[in-house]
């Protein structure tokens, strides 16, 4: 009797040790947060994102190869992708290479305890007309320390006519909390195999879904990864990377052009927890206003429609396009983001 009683000691002595176990596993689990950066991730769904070419050089002599950083917005899983592109106009027995450089916009992790990194994306290369000359792509992804001065390679590989489809990479990466960061993807595709024959065409190394995953303690870095409030839907304390991850979560309403003014709604997800200080304006593109720009105070979970003057040289334009492009400049507390986002233009 008393062997069997001991036994049952032990047996429930283990299943509580189990359950605790269990528990602090649990917590752990619950205590961790993941951010990706930039941004909540660049999916490159609309535009490049911020990310903007850098450097480009080709050889032998430009007026035979041609590089170029480009964005696409046909490719990509989904559609829309930053490119890596080569074009080659002519060319005999000569061995072309062009490089071309990607960098994203820089950003902060938050201070805080950081516990892993790592980086991911997509990538697929497509040969275009040179398939002959079996062309070859590598590719480099850095991370740059803006504020410690540093740099360091997370990711490369060498890619070729039997990568173009886009497939998933990762590499792991070293972040320290409270510092700012820059990714940069420098490309470079060569010919390696001579042609004595005239040819032309273009290849392209695109990447998708980039983006910088930092794993902390809860509360200490938040991105796309969610919320840092228990799961409550509200940010305790919102950085510019939350504010703008859940500004892309809402959907964009169609602008209304009538006569000289353009009507475009504005709004402030109750997720933020208080009001925004939002500015929009019209755009022909990035660097080319349609309309004035205006400012106006949105409590959190409502919606404004504002009214934007339309600038006279920039009339005609706009009243020939489909879409428009709008800025919204939103401040909540001390964060602050910009998104750039195509609406449906109704004409009325």
């Amino acid at each position: 009797m008393d062997q069997l009683l001991g036994n049952r000691i032990r047996l429930w002595t283990a299943v509580l040790a189990l359950a605790g176990m269990s528990g602090l596993l649990l917590a752990g689990r619950a205590q961790a947060a993941t951010a990706v950066y930039p941004d909540g991730g660049s999916g490159f769904t609309s535009s490049s994102e911020g990310w903007t070419p850098g450097g480009a050089s080709c050889d032998p002599v430009a007026l035979l190869c041609t590089p170029e950083a480009a964005y696409d917005g046909t490719a990509g899983n989904p559609p829309g992708s930053i490119s890596a592109r080569t074009t080659v106009t002519v060319n005999v027995a000569s061995l072309f290479s062009g490089t071309e450089t990607w960098n994203s916009p820089p950003f902060t992790v938050p201070v805080g305890s950081v516990t892993g990194a790592s980086l991911r994306l997509e990538r697929a290369f497509d040969a275009g007309g040179l398939v002959d000359v079996a062309p070859k792509a590598t590719y480099a992804v850095t991370l740059h320390d803006l504020s410690a001065g540093t740099a360091a390679v997370v990711l490369n590989e060498e890619v070729g006519k039997g990568d173009s489809t886009f497939a998933p990479r990762a590499g792991a990466a070293s972040v320290v909390g409270g510092h700012a960061y820059q990714l940069s993807i420098e490309a470079t595709t060569a010919q390696s195999t001579a042609s004595l024959s005239l040819l032309s065409g273009t290849t392209n190394l695109r990447f998708d879904n980039v983006g910088l995953r930092v794993e902390a303690a809860a509360g200490t870095a938040s991105g796309s990864g969610g919320d840092d409030n228990g799961g409550s839907g509200k940010f305790s304390s919102l950085n510019d990377s939350q504010l703008l991850s859940l500004l892309r979560a809402t959907a964009a309403a169609p602008a209304t052009l009538k006569g000289n003014r353009l009507f475009v709604k504005v709004s402030c997800p109750a997720k933020i927890g208080r009001a925004c200080r939002i500015g929009a304006q019209g755009l022909l593109s990035r660097r080319k206003a349609a309309t004035t720009k205006r400012t106006v105070k949105v409590p959190k979970g409502r919606s404004k429609q504002i009214v934007l003057r339309v600038k006279p040289k920039a009339k005609g334009k706009l009243a020939k396009r489909s879409r428009v492009l709008v800025r919204e400049a939103v401040h909540a507390g001390s964060a602050h983001a910009t998104l750039y986002r195509s609406r449906a233009l109704i004409r009325r």
